[in-house]
């Protein structure tokens, strides 16, 4: 009365794959859309992570590309953000880099109030899109919100 072997790998495998293929394909097509292509290197890493980032009202959230989660692998809040200083790619920097892309360093706070720092790999106009949408954040935004009563 017990089913095959074959059977069971099968279920086991579509259980498995599915999601797996599901999160990846996400990233790939519905991601990528209306995002920014950039490469980000956390504070303290040699490597570099191929993602996109997209913008919303109060913050920035970081997708890797391969990567299986349904959700943001980094969010930063846009009222603490701060984008450093502009350098050119240097050594094993060229073997990714994009020809004119420039690297910036941030440093900001994720959704649980942790420091955040870290690297980015931009195109020029990119990065002066990101510059705008920093310096443009509200008054209503940078003030801390008060509790209702």
């Amino acid at each position: 009365m017990t089913a095959p072997i074959g059977i069971i790998l099968g279920v086991v495998i579509v259980l498995v794959l599915v999601p797996v293929a599901a999160a990846v394909v996400y990233r790939l097509v519905f991601v990528r859309r209306n995002s920014t292509s950039v490469l980000l290197r956390r504070g303290g890493e040699s490597t570099w992570d191929y993602g996109a980032v997209r913008y919303s009202e109060t913050e920035v959230a970081f997708y890797r590309l391969l990567s299986v989660k349904f959700g943001a692998d980094l969010r930063l809040d846009r009222r603490g953000l701060i984008l450093g200083p502009r350098r050119q790619p240097t050594g094993a920097e060229l073997d990714v880099a994009e020809e004119g892309e420039v690297i910036v360093t941030f440093r900001g706070h994720d959704r649980r109030n942790r420091p955040v720092e870290g690297e980015l790999c931009v195109a020029p106009a990119k990065l002066t899109g990101m510059l705008a949408w920093v310096e443009a954040c509200s008054t209503e935004q940078i003030r801390p919100r008060r509790p209702h009563r």
